[in-house]
């Protein structure tokens, strides 16, 4: 004899064969067997999801047995009293307690109750989700997540970093599952204190055609020398603009693709000049090794500033030089991810005179803290001293700062910062921008 099925859930397709087998008047006993499954479960199911079908009053008796008395006597009140006494059938008293296989429920003026497989599925999917959608958190783990956690990731703008942090901790919460709470409005974190909350532009599609000679640089050599070495060290470039003004400022960025860890500096303006000069003094600091190791692959932008290939080969001789489709800076990727991070501190619209370099060099030890999930939990400055020595990064004013220290929002370059964010922007904007001042 085989052993009956248990701790399985019903399935719609064993419904509807309870369904049929209800309707052909079986037994319990008789369907269980059928199903291998145990008696009283059969049974429960059939109790838990019968659904109740209330005659027509109309020149019939009320169903409720307190109607008489009742001081409420509105039409169909039986569908919605919470009180109501009905008068069952005898047949539904004895098992399988449904009317499914009775002969006599065309003309019957009782209560009538049914099994109906979608019915009783659909009822248990819903109540499954409402079930799996409760929070089931210690009172502790809930503070941690109200509190400690929220405070985190108000500072940092990454969940992912906040998560790593609070995890040190001994507690095992799950980034999906955190996400899909926020999203329910079941945290004191709202969907709103995240930094990505906006919809996304449809990018626009432009004219990839060259303006410049820059044959054997282009985006299509890149992909071919990238197929031919896959392990190259690749490294892009990039500026951070300001508001539009004469001479203005920008930030000069440069990203090691393969451990995220970005180096930013200060312009004075943006043009090849100051590009050259900055690249100089930073081959100054790195030495010709570090050079030479990091720069195998430099792909940039098709901009004014770094469009004279003489000088950067002159530089950097021993790079392979490439240049993005112009209006493609989702080409370089990565390196935009980071400015996204920037912007976090220093948004759109504002002017860059106020920041020194000192200032550029604490967002860049914050933003090089982060946590990534890209690179299996660790943040670039886990993974530099592969390519940059302490010594090195020391002498470019950069520094690990603790994980449950790091900031990515305006605060963390003071009230200058704030004071010259609410110059350039206005509430509204500073709102659309989703930026916490």
């Amino acid at each position: 004899m085989k052993k009956k099925v248990t701790n399985v859930h019903f399935t719609l397709e064993t419904r509807k064969l309870i369904e049929e087998r209800l309707n052909e008047s079986k037994t319990i006993t008789e369907i269980s067997n059928e199903l291998q499954r145990d008696r009283s479960n059969i049974g429960k199911e059939i109790m838990k999801h019968r659904i109740a079908t209330f005659p027509s009053t109309f020149n019939y008796d009320h169903p409720c047995l307190k109607h008489v008395n009742c001081s409420m006597k509105t039409y169909e009140c039986y569908k919605t009293c919470k009180n109501i006494e009905i008068k069952l059938c005898e047949n539904l008293i004895s098992s399988p307690h449904v009317c499914n296989g009775c002969q006599k429920k065309k003309y019957c003026r009782h209560v009538r109750y049914y099994y109906n497989a979608v019915e009783a599925n659909n009822e248990y999917v819903n109540s499954w989700k409402k079930d799996r959608s409760k929070l089931r958190y210690t009172p502790l783990e809930l503070d941690i997540l109200n509190n400690d956690f929220k405070v985190l990731v108000l500072n940092c703008k990454s969940i992912y970093h906040a998560l790593i942090v609070i995890n040190k901790r001994g507690f095992n919460f799950k980034i999906s599952t955190i996400y899909k709470q926020i999203e329910r409005g079941q945290l004191a974190l709202k969907k709103s204190d995240l930094p990505r909350c906006r919809k996304t532009k449809q990018k626009e599609v432009r004219d990839k055609s060259y303006k410049r000679d820059i044959d054997g640089h282009t985006y299509e050599d890149y992909n071919s020398y990238k197929e031919e070495n896959p392990n190259a060290v690749e490294t892009q470039m990039d500026t951070v603009e300001g508001i539009k003004e004469n001479d203005a400022p920008v930030f000069f960025t440069i990203e090691i693709v393969d451990i995220k860890f970005i180096l930013i500096f200060k312009l004075t303006s943006q043009n090849a000049k100051e590009v050259s000069n900055k690249l100089k003094l930073l081959k100054q600091i790195l030495g010709n090794e570090i050079i030479e190791k990091i720069f195998e692959i430099l792909l940039t932008d098709n901009g004014k500033e770094f469009i004279r290939l003489d000088d950067l080969q002159e530089i950097l001789p021993n790079a392979n030089i490439f240049y993005c489709h112009p209006y493609s800076s989702y080409e370089k990727g990565n390196i935009e991810n980071n400015h996204e991070l920037i912007r976090r501190v220093i948004p759109k619209g504002v002017s860059l005179k106020c920041y020194t370099q000192k200032d550029l060099d604490l967002l860049c030890s914050h933003i090089n803290s982060l946590y990534r999930e890209s690179l299996d939990g660790k943040c670039p400055f886990d993974l530099v001293e592969n390519y940059i020595s302490k010594n090195v990064l020391d002498k470019l004013n950069l520094k690990r700062i603790d994980d449950d220290k790091v900031v990515l929002v305006p605060k963390l370059l003071g009230e200058k910062n704030i004071n010259n964010i609410k110059k350039y922007l206005d509430k509204k904007e500073i709102e659309e921008a989703n930026i916490t001042l």
